[in-house]
């Protein structure tokens, strides 16, 4: 009988789950609430892969290696899932 062992994965960063809080905010703020129709800049749109790639650099450095892929594609798959979402919900 084999025994395989299971590495635990690193626990996550303070400041990584900062960071993935902040791509959350960022989202939020990208939605037009009010419905004004008014275009938010276009750096506005980069915001969440920012601070999503900002937050699997600080997990690199601690050396959690899992939390550095999730920053990284929950940065920069934050926007498409949340245009997605406001057209199944608004229509086009």
């Amino acid at each position: 009988m084999s025994t395989v062992s299971k590495k635990k994965m690193a626990p996550c960063p303070r400041w990584t789950m900062i960071m993935l809080a902040l791509v959350i905010v960022s989202m939020l703020a990208l939605v037009d609430w009010k419905n004004t129709g008014v275009a938010k800049p276009l750096w506005m749109f980069f915001l969440p892969m920012a601070f999503g790639m900002a937050g699997s650099v600080v997990a690199v450095s601690k050396k959690a290696y899992g939390w550095a892929l999730i920053s990284a594609i929950f940065g920069i798959v934050a926007v498409q899932i949340m245009n997605v979402v406001i057209t199944l919900i608004q229509g086009p």
